[in-house]
């Protein structure tokens, strides 16, 4: 698999090739049914659905127009502040991933709308790049992440008690690069100036200013919401946040029939590439195993007696590293029918390990040579920020993700407390 994909191939094509042609080697040509029947078994996973009506959601708030009204808000209210603009440019982006679960919405509509009002006011170009980016790849750690549904389909956990899990950590991920940028802001002003007193918006303004939340906060509400109470699944609830997105989309005098087959386009696109990947790894995994996988990883963690603490760094390492040249959804097909077992074994509770999976390889997002926000942030940047400037503005942010990282593996209680409170 690993030699075969380092050649360049595509992942779907490296894990539904071998478990084709090891399943007609082991158990002969009249078994590739087996192949077929694992692919409708994941069609027939009602889960599943809630993964194009996550991406149809999110490419619709793309176009929708509520992500200006929110950074308006922030722009008045946090403006006056020093670094008070990224630091609102992470509250918008935090917000943006609680309604679309994936990292590119984020970071495009903050990127073109935050970069050029940041540098317009002084920031430094490389605060103000690494704060969308930072802010942005938390739509795959916060819910409704499409990377947590999928991990939950794979592993058999429950996705609305992984959404809890994931609103937790990402929250701390969140605060913690807000506090870094206040920080850095107020040892050096010079990264973040304030906006100048006769500028900034008055209380009037600034109560005026709320009406920019009340749809996002209102999306927000109706699809956790519906999870966390119990009214409705995260199928049900991904059918509430597509419909409300085009609402949205509605009130903002936006939705039109190009909108809307510009979107559907897309959700096509993404959920395509996403479901070739599922099927191949889903047959992967069942030939993995039939030829024996458990029994030889259980004899060889009995024959070298590795401790609990090693393996869960080594898995964390395996993870991040791969993250610099595969992207998340892959890495994590590839990953978990081995690492399966190895959790069973030591104990490790598949709740918190699925969000440690999602906090440690969103860090590949930023990390070269794959990174892809890194590329679409080049894309969308003004002509003053360079590639290398985009480079280096991420590392102090893939370090505090680490810090996250490293927090929610020492205290776990961070990332189980609310799921335990919401569903147990």
């Amino acid at each position: 698999m690993f030699l075969l994909l380092f050649s360049g191939l595509p992942v779907a094509f490296v894990l539904g090739g071998l478990a084709t042609v090891f399943t007609a080697i082991f158990w002969g040509p009249d078994s590739l049914f087996i192949i077929v029947a694992r692919t409708f078994s994941m069609m027939s996973t009602t889960t599943m659905v809630a993964c194009p009506l996550f991406v149809l959601m999110a490419t619709a708030l793309e176009r929708s127009g509520v992500a200006e009204g929110m950074y308006e808000t922030m722009y008045r209210w946090s403006g006056g502040v020093k670094g008070g603009l990224a630091v609102g440019t992470v509250i918008a982006c935090t917000l943006i991933a609680a309604m679309s679960g994936i990292a590119s919405t984020g970071v495009v509509v903050m990127g073109l709308m935050a970069i050029p009002a940041m540098l317009k006011r002084g920031y430094d170009k490389r605060l103000a790049t690494g704060s969308v980016l930072a802010g942005g790849v938390l739509g795959p750690l916060i819910p409704p992440s499409i990377t947590l549904v999928l991990y939950g389909t794979f592993a058999r956990v429950s996705i609305g008690e992984l959404f809890a899990g994931g609103m937790a950590a990402g929250l701390l991920c969140s605060i913690l690069i807000m506090g870094y940028i206040l920080i850095r802001c107020y040892l050096n002003p010079k990264l973040g100036p304030p906006i100048p007193a006769e500028e900034r918006a008055n209380q009037k303004a600034k109560i005026a200013s709320l009406k920019g939340i009340i749809l996002p906060l209102a999306l927000i509400i109706a699809v956790l919401g519906s999870i966390f109470t119990g009214i409705a699944t995260p199928t049900e609830a991904a059918a509430v946040g597509a419909f409300g997105a085009f609402v949205c989309t509605a009130i903002h005098r936006r939705l039109n029939w190009k909108m809307i087959k510009s979107a559907a386009y897309t959700t096509i696109q993404v959920q395509g590439f996403m479901m070739w990947i599922l099927f191949s790894a889903q047959a992967f995994a069942s030939v993995y195993m039939g030829l024996g996988a458990k029994r030889m990883v259980v004899s060889f963690l009995e024959t070298h007696e590795i401790g609990w603490w090693t393996m869960l760094i080594a898995i964390q390492l395996l993870w991040f590293l791969l993250g610099f040249v595969i992207d998340a959804w892959s890495i994590l097909m590839i990953t978990l029918p081995v690492l399966l077992p190895i959790f069973s074994i030591y104990g490790f509770d598949p709740l918190w390990m699925g969000v440690l999976y999602a906090i440690n390889t969103q860090t590949g997002y930023l990390t070269p040579p794959f990174g892809t926000m890194l590329f679409m942030m080049k894309g969308i940047a003004p002509k003053e920020i360079t590639m290398t400037d985009i480079y280096l503005s991420v590392w102090p942010f893939v370090m505090i993700q680490l810090v996250s990282l490293a927090l929610c593996i020492a205290f776990p209680k961070l990332v189980t407390w609310l799921p335990y409170l919401l569903f147990r």
